[in-house]
């Protein structure tokens, strides 16, 4: 094939990627390969982590993996050294109640899923925990999905959590359009 052609063919694929079908896909990150293995779509996944850990940074908004929320307030690290310098010095009441990372998994219900609440704070096993959570709350009431993605948020006031699912999936619906 003549040099020419192949600039073409060069061309006309870097438009084609320049121009994808959609601005917003979850196509090859850990949120797809996190949602495969948990058998959840990936966008309901992100819309759950966004929900619980949303930040805006350098005008861009989303889930932020370093999220650490007390009973007392909200903190948003720059980054894990950051974060874990917070929780030693946060009071142990508040750590022991706190949620953290992406998925605000919660240490007091879900800490004994980790060898130490560092690992919450680790992206990726954050990801995998809170996911694993989503799944069990999404088996526990078949046929009511929204109540159930409430459930990840709060089990016990089924108000609130049918709340807090509709929120969830109007997020997913407008990540699927995006």
């Amino acid at each position: 094939m003549s040099r020419r052609a192949l600039l073409g063919l060069a061309a006309g694929g870097l438009c084609l990627a320049a121009t994808p079908a959609r601005a917003f896909t979850l196509a090859g990150t850990i949120w797809e390969e996190t949602g495969r293995l948990a058998k959840l779509d990936p966008y309901l996944l992100y819309a759950v982590s966004y929900v619980e850990s949303r930040q805006d940074r350098k005008g861009r908004t989303g889930p932020w993996p370093y999220a650490v929320r007390t009973t007392v307030e909200s903190y948003f690290p720059e980054d894990f050294k950051a974060a874990m310098d917070l929780i030693h010095r946060l009071p142990s009441d508040e750590v022991k109640d706190a949620d953290l990372g992406w998925m605000q998994v919660n240490v007091r219900w879900h800490g004994q899923r980790v060898a130490d609440i560092s690992h919450l704070l680790h992206p990726g096993i954050n990801l995998r925990i809170g996911a694993g959570i989503l799944r069990e709350a999404l088996d526990s009431l078949p046929g009511d999905t929204a109540r159930a993605i409430g459930r990840y948020h709060t089990w016990m006031d089924d108000a609130r959590g049918r709340d807090y699912g509709e929120r969830v999936l109007a997020l997913r619906e407008r990540l699927r359009r995006a």
